[in-house]
């Protein structure tokens, strides 16, 4: 079996091989490659302990390779070496011209005390030893360059094929030795389209509790990934029980009965609808997963109908402190929140409400909300979805148009500036900030041209205000 990759990695490999090592690339570029997938990184394994990696590249000459080489100790300790490769037919700024790899020693692992890394490594002579330690059957296989061939002791290659995710060994100890591998399994899963094996899912189940001890932030990227994968509905519905365990929010939507003719879905079945219905935007997701949050708390049930008054606000909120735990950076937080406060608005292509929300959200947000109320529409009762997508299909057109004419909806769009405003004796301050909204007001509702000559003529009788 052959398989393409970067020249980088032949060269690395080849390189170790021809000092007398043994090396290989191995684990997720390798289950990539088999798949048809662009691996994201090409990971190296040999027999060649560190210091020994960093003394075969080192000395290597430029004219020698073509590369220009750095070796970077970046994990001694675990056996890691990162080897920086530069070809010496570009120029030093052309960062495509630049290839990383990291080369680790075969190794066995020590005690897992932290449920996260081990405490110590052994090295080891022999890549079936190192394979041993490793996640999951598919991550489990090794390929060399030179006899073209697999090195996979654990059916790895069989799993690929039946696209199934298994542990290596006992699934209890690989999950009590690194709890994040829960989250990967499900992470693969959404994103491959494959299933988990039944020892290793239950072994998951019964583990859930240990992802307590894993950093909010390493959670929070599994999380992001499983959402955008091609799967992330039917995953989410299969194994909430693990996502509850870091969104323990989520447990109340259960099975909870919207009680309304427009709804066909429990809320949480909603939601997973809402999700599958959204573009692969790790914020669109986001919000979609979060976006009836807000309803437990918020239900009524007035004359036989379900009401959710005030959800929107509510789930915000929720939102909100779920995202500040998980550590989610201050504008992905507030893109996602905002876009859950607003997310009950019912669009009207008529009047001014496109041009007022493209000034409020701008281009960009609004667009997202259009994406989320779209999905929230369509995951919900067939028989009155089509008026409502029309309407939203209707208002979508009315932004396209507002945008292709180049309307203003902010102040630095606007034809006078500070400069303009100060020229005419307007002070510093809170009186120019007034005036320059104000303007913006009439512009954006269309009772101003946004011209120059215009908007000074109005600038003076606000002035004398």
């Amino acid at each position: 079996m052959k398989i393409d990759s970067p020249k980088g990695a032949e060269f690395i490999t080849d390189t170790l091989e021809k000092s007398g090592y043994e090396a290989y690339v191995v684990g997720g570029c390798v289950r990539d490659a088999i798949m048809g997938r662009e691996p994201g990184d090409w990971d190296i394994c040999t027999s060649a302990l560190p210091e020994k990696v960093a003394e075969v590249f080192e000395n290597l000459t430029d004219a020698e390779t073509n590369y220009h080489i750095h070796v970077v100790p970046t994990g001694i300790k675990h056996g890691t070496v990162t080897i920086v490769l530069r070809s010496g037919k570009h120029s030093a700024d052309d960062n495509n011209a630049i290839e990383t790899y990291e080369v680790t020693t075969f190794r066995s692992d020590g005690e897992y005390k932290d449920r996260r890394r081990p405490e110590s490594v052994e090295f080891v002579r022999d890549v079936n030893e190192d394979l041993k330690r490793r996640d999951f059957t598919m991550n489990a296989i090794a390929y060399s360059f030179s006899e073209e061939k697999l090195i996979d002791p654990f059916g790895g290659m069989d799993d690929i094929n039946n696209k199934i995710i298994k542990c290596v060994g006992d699934p209890g100890e690989r999950f009590g030795e690194d709890a994040l591998r829960i989250m990967r399994a499900v992470r693969f899963s959404s994103q491959l389209g494959f299933s988990i094996e039944g020892s290793t899912e239950e072994a998951m189940d019964n583990g859930a509790n240990l992802l307590g001890h894993i950093a909010a932030e390493r959670i929070r990227v599994e999380f992001d990934k499983l959402l955008c994968g091609a799967d992330a509905a039917s995953v989410l519905r299969k194994h909430r029980r693990i996502i509850m365990e870091f969104i323990p929010e989520i447990e109340p939507m259960f099975e909870l009965d919207q009680e309304n003719p427009f709804h066909l879905y429990d809320v949480w079945e909603h939601t997973l609808h809402a999700v599958d219905n959204i573009e692969p935007d790790v914020v669109l997701r986001l919000a979609a997963f979060f976006h009836d949050i807000g309803k437990p708390p918020c239900k009524i049930v007035d004359k036989g109908w379900g009401h959710f008054y005030g959800h929107e606000r509510v789930g915000s909120r929720i939102a909100d402190a779920v995202m500040h735990r998980l550590k989610y950076d201050n504008r992905t937080r507030k893109t996602v929140v905002n876009l859950i406060e607003r997310h009950g608005i019912v669009f009207n292509p008529a009047g001014k409400q496109a041009s007022r929300l493209l000034h409020r959200l701008g281009e960009e947000n609004l667009r997202r909300l259009i994406s989320l109320e779209r999905a929230d529409v369509k995951s919900q009762h067939p028989n009155y979805v089509d008026e409502r997508l029309a309407m939203i299909a209707a208002f979508e057109e009315k932004v396209d148009y507002l945008i292709e004419q180049g309307k203003c909806f902010s102040i630095k769009d606007m034809a006078v500036d500070g400069r303009d405003l100060i020229a005419l004796g307007v002070e510093e301050g809170k009186e120019i900030g007034r005036i320059k909204n104000e303007l913006l007001r009439l512009v954006v509702d269309g009772e101003l041209e946004n011209s120059r000559d215009v908007l000074i003529d109005k600038a003076k009788e606000l002035l004398c205000e």
